[in-house]
This record gives C-alpha cells, sequence and structure tokens, in this order.
C-alpha cells in the first residue's frame, strides 16, 4: 500500500460538544463513559420543566388564557401540568423502571447527536429517533411563529408583561436551536447510522402523519371543523 492510499483511509474521529474532532491516524476510537452520558441525562431532564412552565406561565401573564382555559382554571392546569411533568425527573431517583427508561433515553439521544453507536439494544431506537426527527422538521419554520401568535394577543397593560415577553421569545429560541441541532444530527445519522449495517425499523402506520401532505390534509380538516362549529 503507498504512502497516498494510507492517508486516503478513513481516520477515526471523536466528538466534544457534538462537532467531529480529528484524531491521530490509527488511534483508537475512544469509548463513550455511558455512565456519564445518563447522569447528564437525568440533568438535562429538568429542563424539561423548566422550559414548559416558563411557557406556560408567560403565556397566562401575557394573554390570561392557557389551553383554551381562562383565568382561574388556566392558571390550576398549568399548575397541575407542572407538577405532573416535575414527577418524571424526580421520580426518577426513586422509581427504578423510571430510572432506567431516562438513562436509555439519554444514551439514545447522545448516540444520535454524538454519532456512536449506542448498542444491539438501542441501536433501532436511535434509528426511529433520527427517521422521526426527519419527519417533523417542518417544526423549524412554525417555531418562530408560535410566539409571534401570543404576542399579538398580549395585553400590554398587565403586571409583568414585558419580562414575560422575554422568557417566551428565549424559550422558543432556545427550542429552535434544540430543534437545528437535532436536525442536523438526524441527517447526519440517517445518511451513515453508526455501527453495524442493518436493515431499517418498520415504519408504524400513524408515524407518516408526523408531516407532508397528510399532516397539511390532518391540519386542514381541524381548521374546516373549527370554522363550522363556531359559525
Amino acid at each position: 500500500m503507498t504512502e497516498s492510499e494510507q492517508r486516503a483511509l478513513p481516520r477515526p474521529v471523536t466528538f466534544s460538544d457534538n462537532r467531529v474532532r480529528d484524531v491521530a491516524p490509527g488511534a483508537p476510537a475512544p469509548a463513550v463513559d455511558w455512565a456519564e452520558v445518563e447522569r447528564r441525562g437525568r440533568r438535562t431532564m429538568l429542563a424539561v420543566p423548566a422550559l414548559v412552565i416558563g411557557l406556560g406561565a408567560s403565556r397566562v401573564l401575557l394573554t390570561g388564557d392557557y389551553a383554551g382555559l381562562h383565568g382561574t382554571a388556566a392558571r390550576w392546569l398549568l399548575v397541575g401540568i407542572a407538577v405532573a411533568v416535575l414527577a418524571v425527573p424526580l421520580g426518577a431517583g426513586t422509581i427504578a423502571g423510571l430510572r432506567a427508561r431516562q438513562d436509555a433515553a439519554a444514551r439514545v439521544q447522545h448516540a444520535l447527536r454524538a454519532h456512536v453507536d449506542p448498542g444491539p439494544a438501542l441501536r433501532a431506537r436511535v434509528d426511529v429517533l433520527a427517521r422521526r426527527s426527519l419527519r417533523l422538521r417542518w417544526m423549524g419554520r412554525a417555531l418562530p411563529v408560535l410566539p409571534l401568535s401570543v404576542l399579538v394577543q398580549t395585553d400590554w397593560g398587565r403586571p409583568g408583561a414585558l419580562p414575560a415577553a422575554g422568557v417566551l421569545v428565549a424559550a422558543y429560541a432556545a427550542l429552535a436551536v434544540w430543534h437545528h441541532r437535532q436536525l442536523a444530527a438526524a441527517r447526519r445519522w440517517t445518511a451513515g447510522p453508526a455501527g453495524p449495517a442493518r436493515t431499517p425499523p418498520p415504519v408504524p402506520c400513524w408515524e407518516p402523519w408526523l408531516g407532508g401532505r397528510r399532516l397539511l390534509a390532518l391540519l386542514g380538516a381541524y381548521v374546516l371543523v373549527v370554522v363550522l362549529v363556531t359559525v
């Protein structure tokens, strides 16, 4: 083998902050510290309740509405949802089954973002996550519109309206950044999944409705029903 052919061989790479870092040719690929991935995943799960509460509270402060309810009913619904989303990460500390599910989800997410093989038990789950993330790519266009739909309904005379608007915009911006990175990782995984060659997991009958023309048809039918009911 010539020197030029040796240089053309694919080199092992490692990942840091979801970015590819080249390493010296011939160096072994570093092993993933899955225990650290699981610990980081448990900490990350706490961001979900914070995001849900931040979005919900800012909407209630800006408009007085939440999920179709108004006033006191809207606030109580938000409290109930906040308790529900907090129960998952807090309960994972004491309920073994819940913790195992959370740790597996953290492994799957890390495998997708870092493009590493999670092992035979979780490969199919990463394949499915990548496929569904691509089906939901339309969310990238919807996320900038969602805060605007709230801001145009805002009663700017409400106490705390301006800080609440800042929280709302910041939360949706964080969601947009997360979605962009998730979509990029899904495309990279779909182009070349980590691990051995395998047959893609089957597509359930409901999954194509997550995007494309079927989703547009579903949304159109929903708008038509709303119009017929309200007229």
